[in-house]
């Protein structure tokens, strides 16, 4: 039985370290797209970025989620050039315009 017990040890260490270095990279910190997104945030709890996307002029497309007030999580989009971070927001005709142009596949 403690054979079993050795030999599984170090398959589970291995298995859980994997684990905690995709968790690391989940919120690509370091990024200083990301950083620049998470500073213009009132409410940084449980953030964690979905897709972000580089393009060839300097813009990150960034889909991301933070916790909402009712403890469940609320996905949104924000478009990243330089200092200029442009959050989605109902009415933010300057966000739509910038989300379509850069972040919008072309068909």
């Amino acid at each position: 039985m403690n054979n079993r017990l050795l030999l599984a040890l170090p398959l589970a260490l291995a298995l859980s370290g994997g684990t905690f270095a995709n968790d690391a990279d989940s919120d690509k910190s370091g990024d200083p797209a990301v950083e620049k997104l998470k500073a213009s945030l009132t409410n940084i709890n449980g953030f964690e970025v979905l897709d972000a996307r580089a393009g060839g002029d300097g813009t990150t497309c960034i889909t991301y989620q933070v916790t909402n007030d009712q403890n469940g999580m609320t996905k949104s989009h924000a478009v990243v050039q330089g200092d200029k971070v442009l959050r989605e927001s109902t009415g933010n005709t300057r966000f739509a315009q910038a989300w379509n142009s850069k972040c919008v596949a072309s068909k």
